[in-house]
């Protein structure tokens, strides 16, 4: 059994033990946190195994904005309107600058599993700005929503890009000082049978829009996309350059 399905099967399993000593007014509630712990469970699952597909996908942001990722394993890249950034088995490339203008690209010696979560989720948004959603941003407000107390989720199924896809409505998150904390106060995803985020509309606790959703499916990945752009002036690093900078 995959280790997040264990995780939270193993949350869900103290939920209903806990039920025992509670009286029939919470009963409820604890059934709901079960609820949402299985049907949370099985979708993150599924989103957690995208790490092994090779894949072409364009998403939409809320903003209008389209953004390409690549991915084949372990490399990756990010193609958004104002740069890219992209991982390779030994290196990290972090590229400024739009089609026709001077591009540079910042390269360091990072191994794919060096580089932590939040370090590449602030690559991703420094070339596909703020909005966008990765599958790794998903799982994780996934994963934390699961058993936080209150929330609702109903599931439903969508065709997304001719991608059969099934989504969970996850609605009711408290807002929560703690900065660990679920970062949205209601999302709806969707995520196809293969594994592959197919979209992710949730507003924020700070009431902005963030998602975005799939347009363009391909189970090839172009090789071109892991190298820098033709032309591009490459600054050699002996660690990664801040995310955004």
């Amino acid at each position: 059994m995959p280790r997040t399905a264990s995780r939270l099967l193993a949350t869900g399993a103290a939920i209903l033990l806990g039920a025992g000593t509670l009286g029939c007014g919470v009963l409820g509630q604890v059934k709901q946190a079960a609820d949402n712990v299985q049907a949370i469970g099985k979708l993150a699952d599924r989103l957690g195994k995208s790490g092994e597909l090779t894949f072409t996908a364009d998403y939409k942001t809320d903003d209008g904005k389209t953004t390409t990722v690549v991915q084949q394993p372990p490399k990756a890249a990010y193609l958004g309107a104002d740069g890219r950034f992209i991982l390779t088995e030994d290196s990290l490339y972090q590229c400024t600058g739009k089609a026709g203008t001077k591009i540079v690209c910042n390269k360091s010696p990072v191994q794919t599993g060096d580089l932590s979560k939040s370090d590449r989720a602030a690559y991703i948004s420094a070339v596909a700005g703020g909005g966008f959603i990765s599958a790794e941003m998903a799982f994780a407000l996934m994963t934390a929503a699961a058993v936080v107390p209150g929330v609702k989720i109903e599931e439903n199924s969508a065709t997304i890009a001719g991608q059969k896809s099934d989504c969970l409505d996850v609605t009711g998150i408290p807002k929560d000082q703690d900065p660990n904390a679920v970062t949205a106060k209601e999302f709806h995803v969707c995520v196809s049978e293969n594994g592959l985020l197919t979209r992710f509309k949730g507003v924020g606790t700070d009431d902005k829009a963030i998602g975005v959703e799939l347009t363009k499916y391909s189970d090839k990945a172009d090789p071109q996309a892991f190298v820098p752009p033709k032309g591009a002036q490459i600054v050699e690093n002996t660690a990664p350059p801040t995310p955004g900078n």
